[in-house]
């Protein structure tokens, strides 16, 4: 296995590449590692929800003193910008989603419980589902990151900022 790392960073390049066979076969290993027992797929959603509640959290701005108590939540959109419910959702979007929440407001435990669940099928559409999802997600904050001049995780390099280099359009 390698660095979940250095996994996750190469399936956001793969995303931002929009290389939709290195993606495929990748989801295809993937499940085939879940299938037989192996915890890749887990270690790379945790890394990437991790990223992205950092972030967040980094966005947010500092906390006061007096918001040690504060919780975060997220409002969900569609594809058409409309607010969703997280009950319209797959169980395991739903299950990614409550991750983040959990992370976000610091529950660790919760959050590799959500990771869990949102996984646990061993299926392809569950391993592409949960793991696109997350690396769109990880994606749409590093530019909204790098729009605004907020620091994001050395880690995950230069990838989401190909657009402003003249790269993709």
């Amino acid at each position: 296995m390698t660095n979940p790392r250095l996994q996750a960073r190469q399936l956001v390049g793969v995303m931002r590449r929009n290389d939709d066979e290195s993606m495929v076969l990748e989801m295809a290993r993937l499940t085939a590692d879940r299938t037989n027992g192996g915890r890749e797929s887990h270690l790379i959603a945790c890394e990437l929800i991790a990223a992205l509640s950092q972030m967040m959290l980094t966005a947010a701005g500092p906390e006061e003193q007096d918001d040690a108590n504060r919780s975060y939540g997220l409002e969900l959109t569609g594809d058409d910008d409309g607010q969703l419910d997280i009950d319209q959702t797959s169980p395991p979007i739903r299950a990614a989603v409550r991750a983040l929440l959990a992370e976000l407001n610091g529950h660790t435990e919760e959050t590799l419980f959500q990771v869990e669940l949102a996984l646990r099928e061993n299926s392809f559409k569950a391993t592409i589902e949960v793991l696109a999802h997350v690396v769109l997600w990880t994606i749409g904050m590093l530019e909204w990151c790098d729009a605004n001049g907020v620091p994001r995780p050395q880690w995950l390099g230069d990838l989401a900022s190909a657009r402003r280099a003249g790269g993709e359009s």
